[in-house]
């Protein structure tokens, strides 16, 4: 269908995100791609969640604790198309400016929660070392789910490789 994505098996989005991350070595574990899991992933400073939409761009939001947030969908056909994001700061001297940053913020956060795009929290994470190891979880399929919302989450450890040398 013309203007239309069809679903594939998610290697080109996984490609993608992983061409995303390279400086990090971060990638989506393979058991994602394999069943389309949505998930969260922690490694060197990100956090990320994703999701598989029903017209095959994978979804995802990452935040890392020195920049700015980051929302991308990435398709089959290579089309990556931009989420909104937050403001980064204001000017304190701009009148309004305070209220119309967090205005902003309380509108991106409802954006978030009302597309399941905020990272699954690590109150029961195992320990772990971000620089050298993923902890990642996927969501619970109903293949999966025990159908208890209560159920702790299944986090699992990967290593992570080194990080790549990058030309500076």
């Amino acid at each position: 269908m013309p203007g239309k994505v069809r679903p594939s098996g998610g290697m080109e989005q996984a490609e993608a995100f992983a061409a995303y991350f390279r400086s990090w070595g971060l990638t989506l574990p393979a058991e994602a791609i394999e069943r389309r899991s949505d998930g969260t992933l922690y490694g060197r400073g990100w956090s990320v969640r994703w999701r598989w939409l029903p017209d095959g761009g994978l979804e995802f939001h990452a935040c890392h604790r020195m920049t700015n947030d980051r929302w991308q969908i990435l398709y089959p056909d290579g089309h990556v198309e931009q989420g909104p994001v937050a403001p980064e700061m204001f000017a304190a001297e701009e009148p309004g400016a305070r209220q119309r940053y967090r205005a902003a913020w309380r509108d991106y956060t409802a954006t978030l929660d009302a597309r399941d795009l905020h990272p699954r929290p690590l109150d029961d994470a195992p320990s772990w070392n971000p620089e050298t190891t993923l902890l990642w979880t996927l969501d619970p399929t109903p293949e999966t789910s025990d159908d208890s919302a209560s159920a702790p989450i299944s986090w699992r450890l990967s290593p992570l490789p080194p990080r790549p040398d990058l030309p500076t």
